[in-house]
């Protein structure tokens, strides 16, 4: 199910206790997290107040100004079932707030995973370039660079070749600070665990609500180092097994090939290391993912700027859901959630607020299910021609 609006309302619409599990991409509140920001903000949400953020975000969008308040989440802790799990990605310099912002709204923090990444550009300001500017010289060219086109995210950057100046600092306040930015190269966003807290015991509240608990097996990462399984040989002699699961007495020690047990580190496949193995990779999305299902005339083109892979969002969906489970994406954006959740045999539900992508969401949401969940708009077919048009 899709809905278009602002999410707090839509969700009080929602039945209470009524959702299994919460995946979600909201905004990273990349705004102006300046000190008296932050802290006029932690005042305005401790008094149960939203904070009214000024300015924009990532891409100068104003949805990213700031990131979702306490009011919001409380409406999405409501609709979930006591023991029901959440995964939220945030930025990594405004992982604070948000989990601030959950944790007001009444969430156990239980975890947070890392999903590493090797494709990230630095957003950084040579500060030798900024002196030179400041005092008004001129910079020297000392040779030149040329760029023959590389790979981002699967996708082709040919259009960025071309050949550029190579310049070195004037004055020596400049030289002085040579190489120096102000930013590192991005290469993680974290995802926070949270859980809606259980009604009595972890058992009671699965036997209960159906939730509570995390799909251990079905994420276990490839199918070598997993877990041992102790099987004794039957005798009438009592039989022993140490910690290490080493038969003694005639036991014998069969390996379970479930692979390893996932951990709160998520890899990029471009970090190819074979001692990384143990972890789940997926790379960024492709381009041809991001836009497969839209029209190919060019009318419909993924235009959202964080469009997540959909192997990760699977994997997320599949770690937190019970089998046939709804899944509840506040934050659609493009729709990777809801198609995640949809080819993982879960229900999707996904409010979006931006017009702008509600008809990108309907067409990924169909070609991933296969036609299962089409919000398309339906068009009449006319008859044809001498057909004759029903009277009722």
């Amino acid at each position: 199910m899709i809905h278009h609006g602002d999410s707090l309302e839509v969700l009080k619409t929602f039945e209470s206790n009524s959702i299994d599990a919460l995946v979600t991409d909201p905004p990273y509140g990349l705004g102006n997290t300046s000190p008296a920001n932050v802290a006029a903000c932690l005042q305005a949400w401790i008094s149960g107040r939203d904070y009214q953020a000024n300015g924009s975000g990532f891409m100068g969008k104003e949805w990213d100004s700031w990131v979702p308040s306490p009011n919001l989440w409380k409406e999405v802790y409501r609709v979930l079932k006591p023991g029901g799990h959440g995964l939220v990605f945030s930025g990594s310099r405004t992982e604070d707030l948000m989990s601030i912002s959950l944790r007001l709204a009444g969430f156990e923090v239980r975890d947070r995973l890392v999903w590493l990444y090797g494709s990230g550009f630095p957003k950084s300001h040579d500060i030798s370039k900024a002196i030179d500017k400041k005092l008004g010289v001129k910079r020297a060219v000392i040779g030149k660079e040329s760029n023959r086109g590389c790979m981002v995210n699967n996708n082709s950057m040919n259009d960025y070749k071309g050949e550029w100046d190579i310049t070195e600092p004037a004055p020596d306040e400049a030289k002085k600070y040579s190489g120096f930015g102000t930013a590192l190269k991005p290469a993680y966003e974290p995802i926070i665990l949270v859980r809606k807290p259980l009604d009595g015991t972890v058992a009671n509240n699965v036997l209960k609500h159906g939730v509570g608990g995390l799909n251990i097996d079905d994420c276990r990462v490839g199918t070598i180092g997993g877990t041992k399984k102790v099987n004794v040989l039957e005798s009438k002699e009592s039989k022993t097994v140490n910690a290490y699961g080493n038969g003694l007495n005639g036991g014998t020690v069969h390996l379970i090939k479930k692979g390893r047990w996932p951990a709160n580190i998520l890899l990029d496949e471009s970090i190819n290391d074979p001692l990384l193995k143990r972890y789940f990779y997926c790379a960024k999305a492709s381009k041809a993912e991001r836009e497969a299902g839209l029209i190919s005339n060019n009318s419909i083109a993924n235009v959202h700027p964080t469009v997540k892979p959909l192997d990760l969002m699977r994997y997320l969906c599949r770690l937190i859901t019970p089998p046939n489970g709804t899944i509840l994406e506040p934050f659609a954006g493009s729709g990777t959630t809801l198609c995640a959740a949809a080819l993982e045999g879960f229900e999707p539900i996904g409010i979006e607020r931006e017009a702008e992508y509600i008809e990108i969401i309907k067409a990924r949401l169909k070609h991933w299910s296969g036609g299962k969940h089409d919000y398309t708009d339906k068009v009449e077919a006319k008859p044809l021609s001498g057909e004759q048009l029903s009277l009722f």
